[in-house]
């Protein structure tokens, strides 16, 4: 195991007497090392602060400060910012150190030096545009002399070295052990797909050509498109059934009722005339509608996208004939997906506690969770045969496509709250249920553990890890390299 590192009386003394070429430093030398500072950490909700001092001497100058701050976000170092230290002593008083960029990513090294003795509470500001916190640090010590700072006691460390310098670079995560409702559930598999209403076939209404000058903004595959957007025009052919035939027809009929209205205000044609000319205009003003044209429309007709989503397929090319009837575009908006979970007949009188599911896609190890039960089939599908279950899943981001296959877990009522950490916490080693746990700033322990149910996101534990701890959820490997020669990799890294 490697020693803690100490802060002494002479790294100090030697940093503010600055230790020139050709000083006797004699004197500085046969001064006992001395203890008094110390090694915090602290976690907010946006920041790690994990900071070692010197011990502070009344009226002495100012020691350097290691001070590493990590932005919880993404668990990296804080590269941009301002960090203020106010310390307030017993009367009120405030002594305000500023450290205006971090020396180095993630390290800022203030000199606060403070005129009396006593215990100050110290308040850490860090302003900055990738992340601004405020930390109550709490109290820190100023010894009224050198004489009375206590004796340097050097005690080896328990756990794993694993340096901030060492976390930041790779992909690390940490995760507060707590009380959570952990339900246990079958393990079953099924599919994403889309939900009803989330797809449109956009087919031809009549028969007409694609023609190019008037499609060259027709939507690829995998465009988006907005509902209400133009897709397709289609220009007329010939026949009664076209829809310019269609709107040429009602054109015409709607001049003869306008014309049969004035016959008939000054009685030279009888009545029945305009009823038989408004009933066919109905009809053929019905059948327009029926073909989604705009009043506006011309003779051409416009084919615009029922909702908004993405262009799965496309049957069209620019120039050809298309007949009634035939699919041109399809359209998909993912932004509403079923998962559709299979649960083997053996299973199927547990299916009534039913309450939610988490789900893996194929091609992640992210666990996604849903409780927006839909339905319980109350029959078997006779090829698989299994239960139908299915839940929605909102997809914002796009993150899931339709047709991917997952493995999912159905979660049953809610039982009380337990101890658990996240299920990316464990890790099997040798048959052995395993979590890294921060101890420190910099330094982890390995313990084994006892665990019992789980639901896919998290795991309860019976041992091996109290309420409140953090486990690593991401770069456990690394922390065991460091463990294999903790004495060389200790070595590395902090140049305080």
């Amino acid at each position: 195991m490697r020693k803690t590192r100490s802060w002494s009386l002479v790294s100090v003394l030697l940093l503010a007497l600055g230790a020139c070429a050709g000083e006797d430093t004699s004197e500085v030398a046969a001064v006992a090392e001395s203890g008094g500072g110390g090694a915090i950490t602290i976690f907010t909700d946006r920041t790690e602060l994990f900071f070692e001092y010197p011990p502070m001497v009344a009226g002495a100058p100012g020691g350097v400060w290691a001070v590493h701050l990590t932005n919880l976000a993404d668990f990296q170092a804080v590269t941009v910012g301002r960090l203020t230290l106010e310390f307030e002593d017993s009367d009120g008083r405030k002594y305000i150190t500023v450290d205006e960029q971090p020396s180095r990513p993630g390290v800022f090294g203030p000199t606060p030096s403070l005129p009396t003795a006593g215990m100050y509470d110290l308040v850490m500001t860090l302003e900055g545009s990738q992340v601004s916190d405020e930390i109550l640090v709490g109290q820190i010590r100023v010894y009224a002399s050198q004489d009375d700072l206590p004796p340097l006691v050097e005690a080896e460390e328990v756990g794993i070295s694993f340096l901030k310098e060492q976390q930041w670079p790779i992909d690390f995560a940490t995760v507060v052990a707590e009380q959570r409702v952990v339900s246990p559930g079958l393990e079953v598999t099924g599919e994403l797909g889309s939900a009803p209403g989330a797809v449109a076939d956009i087919a031809a209404p009549v028969a007409g050509i694609v023609r190019w000058d008037l499609n060259r903004a027709s939507p690829a595959e995998g465009a988006l498109v907005e509902e209400g957007e133009p897709l397709v025009r289609l220009s007329p052919v010939g026949g009664d059934d076209t829809y310019a035939s269609l709107k040429a027809r009602a054109e015409g009929l709607q001049r003869e009722v306008e014309r049969a209205e004035r016959l008939v205000a000054v009685e030279a044609v009888p009545a029945r005339r305009l009823e038989d000319a408004r009933h066919d205009l109905t009809v053929v003003q019905a059948q327009l509608e029926a073909l989604d044209a705009s009043p506006d429309e011309t003779y051409t007709l416009t084919l615009r996208a029922p909702i908004s989503g993405s262009v799965i397929r496309r049957d069209f090319v620019t120039g050809q004939r298309v007949e009634a009837g035939a699919s041109l575009l399809t359209l998909l908006d993912p932004r509403r997906l079923h998962l559709r979970l299979h649960v083997p007949a053996v299973y199927a009188s547990q299916l009534g506690s039913i309450v939610a599911a988490t789900f893996t896609p194929e091609g992640s190890r992210a666990v996604y969770r849903t409780t927006r039960l839909l339905s319980v089939g109350v029959a078997l599908d006779p090829i698989r045969r299994a239960v139908p279950v299915t839940f929605e899943v909102d997809n914002p981001d796009d993150v899931f496509k339709a047709g991917m296959l997952v493995n999912a877990r159905l979660l049953s009522a809610e039982p009380d709250p337990v101890l658990a950490v996240p299920a990316d916490a464990i890790v099997d080693e040798d048959g052995l249920f395993v979590a890294y746990v921060m101890t420190g700033g910099e330094t982890f322990e390995r313990r084994v553990l006892t665990v019992d149910a789980t639901d896919g996101e998290w795991t309860t534990v019976l041992s091996g890890v109290l309420r409140g701890e953090r486990v690593v959820t991401r770069g456990q490997y690394q922390i065991k390299l460091a463990s294999l020669n903790t004495s060389e990799i200790s070595d590395v890294g902090h140049a305080h």
